[in-house]
């Protein structure tokens, strides 16, 4: 059995849209071993069956924490069932991405090239692009970024599309369960640079992936992802927290102190400055910069009146 079909695919879900959530499963079963749902909201079990259908036979089940535990949670949960099942890889995918068909072994052989070459790959990710094809705004390139096999070195990948190296990630560690969602991607990819691992963005993978509620397009070509005030809590809570950790490098720390006056004004101007947006800045704000980070569904309570 080759490495790509030992491949675990591990998709976490909340509250998904069951059509597309059955045309994901779809397209990874041909090539993934088994594909494991981490459902952090209700999921019935005739939806578990329909989906268990279109998996054509490839190993299907569904985690249910009882609560929405959060993404770090998850990742850790399936990144220990992967190990457990002596999978080389787990497939980390959330509810709103699509790869294309074949994307699996292409990403595989690509860890496997990288490898070969003596790089020490952590993660090997797709190239994001939104619903229509557009490619997703690049990652910061680490040195070496370019190489021979159409990949580029970066600082992080988003986690939906990434295919992790299970072993490499029991040497860097857990996820940050105490993130809950938001920059625990980054956080662990930049530790994974810092411990001598490298990220990698394959540049003829395409994967669709819908990011937030759109974008914010400001003054000088400049944009943000927009999100819903609760995960604007999330979101400057942890960007500030990561400026005390020794792994994170100075120029995202300064990217993130530079840039904090124009995200926070810019959300504020785009939410018509409502309630709930500046409640989520403000905890975010003073949280983020207590180090107060929580694990619990609550969390997302912050941005309440």
């Amino acid at each position: 059995m080759s490495a790509q079909t030992q491949t675990i695919a591990g998709i976490v879900i909340y509250h998904p849209d069951q059509a597309n959530l059955l045309r994901l499963v779809g397209v990874l079963a041909p090539d993934v071993r088994e594909i494991v749902i981490y459902a952090n909201s209700a999921f019935s079990q005739q939806d578990e069956e329909t989906l268990r259908a279109a998996a054509h036979g490839t190993d299907l089940s569904v985690m249910r924490p009882g609560s929405n535990l959060g993404l770090g949670v998850a990742y850790n949960v399936l990144l220990d069932h992967a190990t457990k099942r002596g999978a080389p890889f787990l497939l980390l995918l959330d509810q709103d991405s699509l790869p294309p068909p074949g994307a699996i072994p292409r990403l595989a052989a690509l860890h496997a090239r990288l490898a070969t070459a003596g790089k020490k790959p952590a993660i090997v990710g797709p190239r994001p692009t939104d619903w229509s094809g557009k490619p997703l705004r690049s990652p910061p390139e680490q040195e070496g970024g370019r190489d021979e096999t159409k990949a580029t070195r970066v600082q992080f990948v988003i986690s939906s599309g990434s295919l992790v190296n299970c072993e490499v990630a029991r040497a860097v560690g857990s996820f940050r369960a105490d993130f809950f969602i938001d920059a625990i991607d980054i956080e662990w990819c930049m530790r994974a640079n810092h411990l001598g691992y490298s990220i990698w963005m394959a540049d003829d993978v395409l994967m669709a992936h819908e990011l937030g509620r759109g974008l914010i397009r400001l003054p000088f070509g400049l944009l943000l992802t927009d999100q819903p005030p609760r995960r604007l809590y999330t979101f400057l809570r942890n960007q500030l927290a990561m400026l005390r950790m020794a792994h994170v490098p100075l120029a995202h720390k300064a990217k993130t102190l530079l840039a904090l006056p124009l995200r926070v004004a810019a959300y504020l101007v785009h939410n018509r400055f409502s309630r709930e947006t500046r409640n989520a800045l403000w905890h975010g704000l003073i949280d983020g910069a207590r180090g107060k980070l929580e694990t619990r569904e609550s969390v997302l309570g912050k941005s309440s009146p």
